[in-house]
């Protein structure tokens, strides 16, 4: 998921309020986005795909200002109507590249934080709402060079301009082949005949989407108005796109203007920042999430959100802003109160059912579990069952061995059952090497063991796995957390031995026994393994049998 970087002084004036970094780190993530970090002036969020609209600084910023009730209620956006900005889109590119919205922005201050928010939320929409710009791709283009009208058409591979970043002119198949941007995203157009190409009234280029700009049009420092082209294959996409573009350039005290989009068969004025209404019932909100907030409550709950509501009868009539492009159901509303509301005040209760079930004592265990574990500092992560015998065998040095083996596998990464769970940590920890560090995770999961004695011929185990990877990381502070995890259940006595393993190095690994009983083993990675799996940090490890911790915990 995308991560974007927030300048905080930036960020507070957005928001409308100065707010202490207590606060920020506190509130933000109960928003919907995860907290990343931050330094002495920056922060670093992770962005949920479904809110493409926080992927910029400003629509952040105006999430939170309505989140703690500073902007509360619909942001209401408006593009001024215009007769004078024509695109005119050739019946061509139908079959290449079929939809274009278009926008201009005036008065656009270009500051360095605005500089910077705008490359940071087109690169994170290109690969995310865009997909990888085949869906939707971003030109911006300085409109004071342009001479309407705008022509979206065609041109040959022969066809020649000077793109962004070269000094001379390039033919399309040129760019394909020798640009970096071509090289990159060329895959997208190469198979047809003829390529996208945006031109104005003057012949001149302005952009091949979904490549590369024209050298001519590029934004520079004295630019203060700004034409834009959203180019894609989805319609809905395409302005959804704009939208979030758009209203990002408005909350920086932009004035935006409509331009006339030509199709063959009709004309179409984008963009259209109208917010869409959604009637959504009052019951069904309380219902779903067992709740007795009254009409007033809720409608504060979505203000509280960025809508406006309004009474209709038993439904709540509610405004949805135009840069919502996640909000495609009532479930969608009725998850907004629930953040509105706080997840924290939410009271887990078992359902009311005539039954005589109860929670399974062992889902209770491993519950307890869970909790030691956020206890003690670490993140919890979910890997998949499936994984490799390359994983599972030749990255941890260890001989093959039988497992259940998957018989009709769609790839050769996900082919058998692991029957361990401490190489799908090493896998996380391996594709996390550019983050920050310490990097403390584990994992109480199932695995699936061969048994003879079985009707299946196979085990289900459940294990619990620990990894602490830093730079200090140590037989002696994984042992420790074995320790105080072994008694925090309830088991007083038990004993370390040494073991050798060949993935821990010798004489630093431990096996640990509950009188005759062996529960699992700890130890640190040895490097080798390390090198395997490219991670650059010591790792300690523990991996116990919960099943058998279990049995044991009871007996003590």
């Amino acid at each position: 998921m995308p991560v974007i970087k927030v300048n905080k002084q930036d960020f507070c004036k957005l928001v409308g309020k100065d707010l202490d970094w207590d606060v920020i780190e506190k509130k933000l993530p109960m928003l919907g986005v995860g907290w990343e970090g931050r330094s002495e002036e920056e922060f670093e969020v992770e962005v949920f795909p479904n809110r493409p609209d926080m992927l910029s600084v400003e629509g952040l910023a105006r999430a939170f200002s309505s989140f703690i009730g500073v902007r509360k209620g619909l942001k209401h956006y408006d593009a001024k109507p215009s007769q004078l900005y024509i695109v005119s889109v050739d019946e061509k590119v139908s079959k290449v590249r079929p939809f274009i919205a278009c926008t201009i922005a005036m008065n656009v201050e270009f500051t360095d934080d605005f500089i910077r928010s705008i490359m940071q939320v087109q690169e994170k929409l290109h690969v995310t709402h865009g997909r990888k710009r085949r869906k939707v791709a971003i030109g911006l283009h300085d409109f004071d060079k342009i001479k309407f009208p705008v022509y979206y058409t065609t041109k040959p591979k022969e066809f020649k301009f000077i793109p962004l970043g070269e000094s001379k002119e390039m033919s399309l198949e040129e760019i394909l082949q020798k640009h970096p941007k071509g090289v990159e995203y060329g895959w997208i157009v190469k198979d047809f005949e003829e390529y996208p190409i945006l031109i104005d009234a003057k012949g001149m280029v302005l952009s091949m989407p979904p490549i590369i700009n024209s050298i001519h049009t590029m934004l520079t420092e004295s630019t203060r108005n700004v034409f834009f082209d959203m180019t894609g294959t989805d319609w809905k996409a395409v302005n959804e796109v704009l939208n979030i573009l758009v209203t990002t350039f408005i909350d920086r005290g932009a004035e935006v203007f409509r331009v006339r989009i030509k199709y063959p068969d009709r004309f179409v004025e984008t963009p259209d920042l109208s917010p869409k209404e959604m009637r959504v019932e009052y019951e069904y909100i309380n219902r779903l999430l067992g709740l007795s907030l009254s009409k007033n409550e809720i409608h504060q709950l979505l203000g509280r959100m960025g809508y406006d509501a309004y009474d209709d009868g038993s439904y709540a009539r509610v405004l949805v802003p135009c840069y919502r492009t996640d909000i495609m159901h009532p479930i969608d509303v009725v998850e907004d109160v629930a953040i509105a509301y706080g997840y924290d005040r939410f009271e887990p209760e078992l359902p009311n059912l005539a039954t005589i079930g109860q929670e399974d004592e062992f889902e209770r265990f491993s519950t307890k579990l869970r909790n030691f574990m956020v206890g003690y500092g670490l993140q919890e992560v979910k890997t998949f069952i499936l994984t490799s015998k390359k994983k599972l065998f030749e990255k941890m040095r260890m001989e093959e061995q039988d497992v259940v083996e998957a018989e009709n596998p769609k790839t050769e990464e996900f082919n058998v059952v692991r029957n361990l769970l401490l190489p799908s940590l090493m896998e996380v920890l391996s594709r996390n090497v550019r983050r920050a560090y310490p990097q403390n995770i584990y994992e109480i999961g199932d695995v699936v063991l061969l048994d003879e004695n079985s009707d299946t011929g196979t085990r289900i185990v459940r294990k619990a796995c620990v990894a602490l990877c830093h730079s200090k990381a140590s037989f002696s502070e994984i042992k420790s957390l074995t320790e105080s995890l072994l008694r925090n259940v309830g088991v007083k006595e038990f004993e370390f031995v040494e073991t050798s393993k060949n993935f821990l190095i010798e004489g630093r690994g431990a096996c640990v026994k509950v009188k005759d009983v062996e529960l699992g083993f700890l130890g640190e990675v040895h490097p080798a393994v390390l090198e395997e799996w490219k991670i650059e940090m010591p790792v300690s490890v523990l991996e116990m049998d919960v099943n058998k911790l279990f049995e044991v915990a009871k007996q003590s």
